[in-house]
């Protein structure tokens, strides 16, 4: 947030009319490839291909996923030959894994899943890329550089370096906002700790806060992507206790049996189990129905929710709050990865310089930049020192799904939150409300004032082996797991179940299922490596300006 302002040289980006719609506006008619340093480094072909996700929302004169305006531009501004394979995002894992048990994998391999990019490095299915870096990088090397943590990521348990990634800078993920206009109604203090929490979502479940005379409100939302109660509780399934790394219950217990409290008093949606996309409690929140909401992803999407709130209920006012305490602590939830390892060298690459040259422009600011804005001339002008729009329409065709392409390099110049707030028109009363109720959800969730519920960032845990990643998935993560279902089995059992009953179950199920062997394997790799693992502190130290 507390960013200096990047000045970045505009660059006279030209094409041919096959390369970019509408570039005959550009200020030069004149192609460029021929005098730029990236694509004259090198006389001979450089041949380069990497996957790319298909979401299905490129428009149909702009190309195809494989051949495009953009897949031109970046091949025109590195010289090298691309050869794009696209990969479905919803099935993404299952098409690379077919890639690559039958040698059809692309060089460079971009996916988020971090399961899969460690599975294809114990198979030996990558190479390691130091020295290439070191070789033939400069834009990528200087990050490394710059961020010890993308370095420390990226370096297995061999000391090589096989991922890239893209540092993204500080983006909340998982917020907590309240109907302050409840709390006024009914003379209420935001919640501090649980037990505040719990009072005010029954209050705003019983006592009629909309003024309908109907008892057709909920406290809070139990379904959807965000979790307030989770990380209150400190349920983060691994704690470090007395110095062990170790598999925690009892925190798991006081999560559920706050859940089980809500559900019985009739605080919360009695088919929020039902709700597996959210959509409901959703539904249920731009309505007016919900006083204190957990949501989670874009920002930019909850304002959009946020705005349908206000036309809904034109006086409903939002305010942020932090995690209240819980008997085991204060607490902040889980952000978005500051850093985050998106990639990896194919083994079989033909070409490792191509690639290297490929991602050192997708790492770019100037790349970065453009896929936001685009190219002055054709998707924006300067105006009074501020970028202004041609034509809104021809952007969001040609820019508005080039999310996938930032998946490398210096993202933190232009990441989504901070484009997302500096959009904000703070002339506007509403768009000004967006804008500080995002400062609170920042300033409340990305803070060391209250350390992160948990040891570190999911992307940032140690890579299992075969045989622990098979227990973990089916004791941890699958969707629907035994353990998670005792869990649910307690919270509308009534008094026939309770959270008590739960643990002791799920215990038994956990050791006749060798959790304690996953127990083990990382309480050893603790005792290895917690003098040299990704710290909070780490964490909280980038230096973004």
């Amino acid at each position: 947030m507390n960013k200096k302002a990047l000045v970045i040289s505009t660059v006279a980006l030209t094409l041919t009319a096959t390369s970019l719609v509408g570039c005959s506006d550009s200020k030069s008619g004149e192609a460029q490839t021929s005098s730029s340093p990236l694509a004259s480094a090198s006389a001979r072909a450089m041949n380069l291909s990497m996957s790319f996700y298909d979401r299905g929302t490129i428009a149909p004169d702009l190309g195809t996923a494989e051949n495009n305006i953009w897949t031109k531009f970046i091949q025109e501004k590195t010289g090298v030959n691309i050869k794009i394979s696209p990969v479905p995002r919803a099935e993404s894992v299952n098409k690379l894994n077919t890639l690559v048990a039958s040698g059809s994998a692309p060089d460079v391999i971009l996916e988020y899943d971090v399961g899969f990019r460690n599975q294809l490095y114990l198979q030996k299915q990558i190479m390691p890329i130091g020295d290439l870096i070191d070789k033939h990088s400069t834009t990528y090397k200087q990050l490394l550089n710059k961020f010890p943590l993308l370095k420390k990521l990226s370096t297995r348990d061999d000391g090589k370096i096989y991922d890239f990634g893209r540092i993204l800078g500080y983006v909340p993920y998982s917020y907590t906002v309240v109907r302050q206009d409840w709390l006024d109604k009914m003379k209420l203090a935001a919640p501090k700790t649980a037990d505040d929490l719990f009072q005010i979502a029954k209050a705003f479940a019983t006592q009629d806060p909309d003024g309908n005379g109907k008892k057709d409100t909920y406290g809070m939302n139990l379904a959807g992507g965000g979790s307030l109660i989770d990380p209150m509780f400190q349920n983060v399934t691994w704690i470090i206790k007395d110095g062990k790394w170790v598999k925690d219950w009892d925190r798991a217990e006081a999560a559920n049996a706050f859940r089980k409290k809500l559900f019985d008093e009739g605080i919360v949606d009695k088919d929020f189990l039902t709700d597996k996309n959210g959509k409901k409690a959703e539904q249920d929140f731009v309505t007016g129905k919900i006083g204190i909401y957990t949501g989670a992803g874009s920002y930019k999407v909850f304002t959009s929710l946020y705005e349908t709130l206000r036309k809904n209920v034109p006086d409903a006012k939002l305010v942020a709050i932090a995690l209240p305490s819980s008997q085991f602590g204060s607490f902040s939830p889980d952000f978005n990865p500051p850093v985050q390892l998106t990639g990896v060298l194919n083994a079989k690459t033909k070409d490792p310089e191509a690639a290297i040259k490929v991602i050192d422009y997708l790492s770019s600011p100037e790349w970065v930049k453009t896929t936001y804005s685009g190219i002055e001339g054709t998707h924006y002008k300067v105006e009074n020192n501020k970028e202004v729009p041609i034509n809104a329409d021809k952007n969001k065709k040609e820019l508005d799904w080039l999310g996938d392409f930032r998946m490398l390099g210096g993202q933190y110049v232009y990441n989504e939150f901070d484009t997302t707030m500096k959009g904000f028109d703070q002339n506007n009363p509403l768009q000004k409300e967006f804008y500080d109720l995002g400062k609170d959800i920042f300033s409340l969730n990305i803070t060391k004032d209250r350390p992160l519920a948990s040891i570190m960032l999911g992307g940032f845990m140690p890579t299992l082996p075969a045989d622990m990643q098979f227990i973990s998935k089916n004791l941890l993560d699958s969707a629907s797991n035994p353990i998670g279902d005792l869990w649910n089995k307690a919270i509308v059992s009534g008094a026939s179940y309770s959270s008590a009953q739960a643990k002791q179950d799920a215990i038994k199920i956990w050791e006749k299922s060798d959790g304690n062997k996953l127990e083990a394997w990382y309480q050893d790799w603790y005792t290895k490596n917690k003098d040299t693992m990704v710290t909070q502190n780490d964490l909280f130290s980038m230096n973004f300006n």
